[in-house]
């Protein structure tokens, strides 16, 4: 991993299902294009967009990084439609959703929610799936 590589016991973490899936994620997300309500609120829009109302029990990205990273949750690659893709922006780690086809959607580093090409944003990013073990 490109942000400080750290061999750690990997252990296995139980899956359950988001309670919005994929395409309602998305489509949430995306009525909210334009909002700037979200600034500086990547996790929670992302978590909010699943479904989940309550804390993730993760400080920010950057920790919610580092716990996929110590259970072997994050991959590179392209990252597949509704994935979270965690990219590093403005010297901290942000997270987005794709949309497939290298686009992004989130609320963005410059501020107001918008869909992007990934690639414009940065060159360093991993993805996982949308996985949030400590939400409610």
């Amino acid at each position: 991993m490109a942000w400080g590589d750290v061999v750690v016991e990997r252990r296995n973490v139980p899956r359950v299902a988001n309670p919005r899936d994929t395409e309602a994620a998305l489509n949430w997300q995306l009525e909210r294009v334009g909002s700037a309500a979200w600034l500086d609120w990547p996790l929670k829009f992302q978590r909010m967009a699943f479904g989940y109302a309550h804390d993730s029990g993760w400080h920010d990205a950057a920790d919610a990084v580092r716990w996929l990273d110590h259970h072997g949750l994050l991959r590179e690659g392209a990252a597949p439609r509704g994935a979270l893709v965690w990219y590093q922006a403005a010297d901290r780690i942000r997270v987005a959703c794709s949309l497939g086809s290298g686009q992004v959607v989130g609320p963005l580093p410059t501020g107001p929610v918008e869909a992007a090409e990934l690639s414009l944003l940065g060159t360093d990013w991993v993805w996982s799936e949308p996985h949030f073990p400590f939400g409610h």
